[in-house]
């Protein structure tokens, strides 16, 4: 269902350069991709470049969040200069989905842009990938998409192929500790809302299920904790859960929270994390009745006994965790509400076990105001 290799545990990216050396061979010439900014203030930057020596780095810090096709282009560009025998992508999820890319376009001819507009093809393998994440919620060390985001064009791009799957994902908790309470809360309410939407999914299947209801259980427990008093315990758990959560997805895939959040970044620019949130208790009411027979599993994985104290529980979260839980806070207004149902991935919306309309949804979110 996965093919990545998962290494777990606070310190674990001490273990890098071995992991380069066995992916890689002995002294192998790295491209590193990470943001711009936060790895170098927290010393991660240093303690990597001190590890695997500096003199084998080349260095791509540029990634910002929602990376357009010309960051994308340009650091396949530059790691196509570089010669590079591994990538390795350190950060949130952006910096990891353009670690992804980089590592499979680079190794294919012609300007990445093609591959993103779907006028050519990935036809076979890149670059070995190590994902190094920094958050807890984006999953994507273990996925095999990666978004990029058209804002001229005001469109999101869903990239998945099995050949970006990375090889190797090290997840060490310790990381986790830089985030700030916000950047814990939306990118841990990320994964949480996707365990629900892969549970509900009509492609869910029995593993998917396992795995997603023990996400909720942790995310459940620990993500308030982890936002409000960032403690290295409660910060491990949602990695774990996060990283989790990636493996359950890839199997069975987030769905309509994702498709209405889309629209509320690429208009209203909500960070990702909270646009998909924001509708999730919402959500949830509407498909429950369709998994009925899945129900009494789902309310024990959350600590509670009915739909009524589940929804009540997913806000209650939200609100401990200083997300906002209604669509008036995030700027949408009455009258703007066609945009975010016209421009939902209403592609997305078919995975739902209750079909659900243009109207069901308007109405839906009027309720959301």
């Amino acid at each position: 269902m996965n093919p990545t290799k998962v290494i777990f545990g606070p310190g674990r990216l001490a273990e890098l350069p071995k992991v380069l050396d066995q992916v890689a061979g002995g002294q192998s010439r790295v491209f590193l991709v990470t943001g711009q900014s936060h790895l170098r203030r927290s010393g991660i930057l240093h303690q990597v470049l001190e590890g695997i020596g500096s003199s084998r780095i080349t260095l791509f810090d540029r990634v910002a969040p929602f990376p357009g096709p010309q960051l994308v282009a340009e650091a396949v560009d530059a790691c196509r200069q570089s010669s590079p025998q591994v990538v390795v992508a350190i950060g949130g999820g952006s910096v990891i989905d353009v670690g992804k890319l980089v590592g499979v376009l680079a190794a294919h001819e012609g300007p990445p842009e093609n591959y993103l507009a779907g006028e050519r093809t990935i036809i076979h393998g890149g670059l070995p990938f190590i994902a190094v994440p920094t958050t807890s919620g984006s999953s994507s060390e273990v996925t095999s998409g990666a978004a990029v985001w058209d804002w001229e064009a005001r469109r999101s791009i869903n990239f998945i192929h099995t050949k970006l799957f990375p090889d190797v994902a090290i997840v060490d908790p310790d990381l986790a500790m830089t985030m700030p309470k916000e950047l814990a809360a939306i990118t841990g309410i990320d994964a949480f809302t996707s365990a629900f939407e892969s549970y509900w999914s009509k492609e869910s299947e029995p593993v998917s299920d396992a795995l997603d209801l023990q996400v909720i259980r942790w995310f459940g427990s620990y993500l308030e904790s982890s936002c409000n008093n960032a403690d290295l315990d409660s910060r491990s758990w949602c990695s774990l859960a996060a990283t989790m959560s990636g493996v359950a997805y890839s199997n069975s895939h987030p769905n309509v929270c994702h498709a209405i959040g889309s629209p509320l970044t690429l208009f209203w620019k909500v960070d990702h994390g909270q646009a998909v949130g924001v509708t999730l208790a919402t959500m949830l009411r509407w498909t429950a009745p369709a998994i009925a027979n899945k129900l009494s599993a789902l309310w024990e994985a959350l600590g509670v006994t009915d739909l009524e104290e589940a929804t009540r529980r997913i806000v209650e979260i939200m609100k401990n965790c200083g997300l906002k839980t209604n669509l008036s806070d995030l700027g949408v207004t009455t009258d703007s509400l066609d945009t975010l149902v016209e421009h939902t991935r209403w592609d997305r919306v078919a995975a739902l076990p209750t079909p659900l309309g243009h109207d069901d949804l308007m109405r839906l979110l009027r309720g959301l105001m």
